[in-house]
């Protein structure tokens, strides 16, 4: 149990660092909680054998740069709207333009009386 915790501990540490340098750094939150989850538990099989706890420890020090870079990467990053009246404009003037292609068109009621629909 104490490898398997290690184990995956470690691999959700380093999935947290490498989703925390992509631009999906939201969802690094995820495995470094996992891997914290697994680190105490390997941490508390270790302490309850009397074994070394250095990798434990390098899962926590892994736990522990994800999330704060991925804190800092929420905090810092803005997102930023474009000029929206541009896209306002633009907008109103392709409604403007469908309204006057639409006027544009004219149906004569005889040519659709003269078609012969039985061709």
């Amino acid at each position: 149990m104490r490898k398997l915790s290690i184990i995956l501990g470690f691999i959700f540490a380093v999935l947290g660092i490498i989703l925390t340098v992509l631009p999906l750094y939201n969802f690094a939150f995820i495995p470094a909680i996992l891997a914290f989850v697994f680190g105490l538990i390997a941490f508390l099989k270790s302490r309850g054998e009397n074994k070394p706890q250095h990798t434990v420890q390098l899962i926590f020090l892994l736990t522990i740069i994800t999330l704060a870079l991925a804190t800092y990467k929420s905090v810092t990053t803005v997102t930023e709207v474009g000029n929206t009246e541009q896209l306002e404009q633009r907008d109103q003037e392709s409604k403007e333009e469908a309204i006057e292609e639409l006027e544009d068109i004219e149906i004569d009621i005889e040519e659709i009386d003269d078609i012969d629909i039985s061709e």
